[in-house]
């Protein structure tokens, strides 16, 4: 599907049927479980500062007039994307044109699902480099994917910006903006720890986690889960399944889930690595009668958000990120490469990307009812002025 847009119009993407298997690109399910799943983010502070209070997403624009030159505004960009399926995906894609239109810059963005298919993502590519396209954008499709193209982009002088290619150091690929891969799950795991104790006191907490062999990029995210539950004696991990079905989750998810609480019948909480488990593990517990068993899932999506908002899901918690500053980023390092210096291929670390854990204590604050938790902030967006009005000095 391609689907062009203007600065000034926001596209109305249309639902995409389900795809039996997406080739090559299981090794990305870790990141985007196709329908259910999602990208795994990371970063805790704001850019070029203290790290201030969180709050809702704000939607209208930034209070900085942009002044952008002009030689940086009518530019064709061409963006693939692994899957549209994805609701983090599509949000990515919408702040993208957002911060664009923010900056004046009355940019082309010719936008490509490639439906989660390795042959789709390079024949995108391929067709950026044949139009000629100013820059191109590669959302969540691994570099090994697209070799050849990226030479053939390098080639033909035609500057690529990655997010989450896996590719930090890729001569062929302008900066690679990503997060660490782990540390919302560090996030995650301390709020687990300190909720069991905050529940249970100083008696002994047992934990269980669920995890599917989908992709090399759980990895980082459990080895933290396990390391800090190994460093406190409080806890113990009587059960580790890592082998949840990648392509039934949702029903495999669920049984598992209830098998091991019945292998395990003392358990307290299920910490669930792979993002799609979350919901339905948390649905075979409540299916399964037990009242005291939470569970805690790495970016839920959607549905995870509003079980926790609910108050009776034995999910009670799950991480999030800031897709908005991503997108906003990701524009800047265009603009970068434009103008025709060297981005920060250190970026995720001396810039990361916000993130935050979502409960019964802040939820309703931070993703109002009616509101799309895709579209959450972090301070309310008030980093888009700062984006604008460093642009308007370093892009006049």
């Amino acid at each position: 599907m391609i689907n062009e847009m203007s600065g000034n119009n926001t596209p109305g993407w249309r639902s995409l049927p389900s795809q039996p298997s997406v080739s090559r690109a299981t090794v990305l399910r870790g990141l985007v479980g196709t329908a259910v799943g999602v990208p795994v983010l990371a970063a805790c502070t704001r850019d070029g500062g203290t790290p201030a209070a969180s709050a809702p997403a704000a939607s209208g624009a930034s209070d900085v007039t942009a002044a952008l030159g002009s030689s940086y505004k009518g530019k064709t960009i061409g963006v693939v994307f692994l899957t549209l399926l994805d609701e983090n995906e599509v949000s990515i894609q919408k702040w993208l044109e957002q911060a664009a239109k923010d900056a004046g810059l009355d940019w082309k963005f010719i936008a490509v699902d490639a439906k989660g298919d390795q042959a789709q993502a390079q024949t995108a590519m391929s067709s950026f480099i044949t139009r000629k396209v100013d820059a191109i954008v590669v959302v969540v499709v691994p570099a090994i994917f697209i070799n050849a193209q990226l030479k053939q982009a390098q080639a033909a002088g035609i500057p690529v910006v990655g997010n989450l290619m896996f590719a930090q150091f890729d001569p062929t690929i302008a900066v690679d903006y990503g997060p660490l891969l782990d540390h919302d799950a560090l996030l995650l795991t301390h709020y687990l720890m300190s909720d069991q104790k905050s529940r249970r006191g100083s008696d002994p907490v047992k934990v269980g986690i669920l995890d599917a062999p989908v992709s090399e990029a759980l990895v980082p995210g459990r080895k933290v889960f396990e390391t800090l539950i190994g460093l406190d004696d409080q806890f113990e991990i009587v059960a580790a399944d890592y082998s949840v079905s990648g392509t039934d989750t949702v029903g495999d998810s669920t049984k598992r889930a209830q098998g091991m609480i019945q292998a395990n019948p003392d358990i307290n909480a299920i910490f669930c690595n792979y993002p799609p488990i979350a919901v339905p593990a948390a649905s075979g517990i409540e299916q399964s009668g037990k009242k005291d068993i939470q569970v805690y899932g790495r970016i839920a999506q959607s549905a995870g958000v509003e079980a926790v908002r609910s108050g009776t899901s034995p999910l009670v918690a799950t991480s999030w990120v800031d897709w908005p500053y991503q997108s906003y980023t990701i524009i800047e390092q265009v603009l970068i490469v434009l103008k025709g210096d060297e981005p920060n291929r250190l970026l995720a670390l001396t810039r990361p990307v916000p993130d935050v854990v979502f409960d019964a204590s802040n939820v309703d604050e931070q993703v109002p009812e009616g509101t799309k938790a895709a579209d959450w902030m972090f301070a309310g967006g008030a980093y888009r002025s700062q984006f604008l009005a460093r642009w308007n000095e370093v892009f006049a």
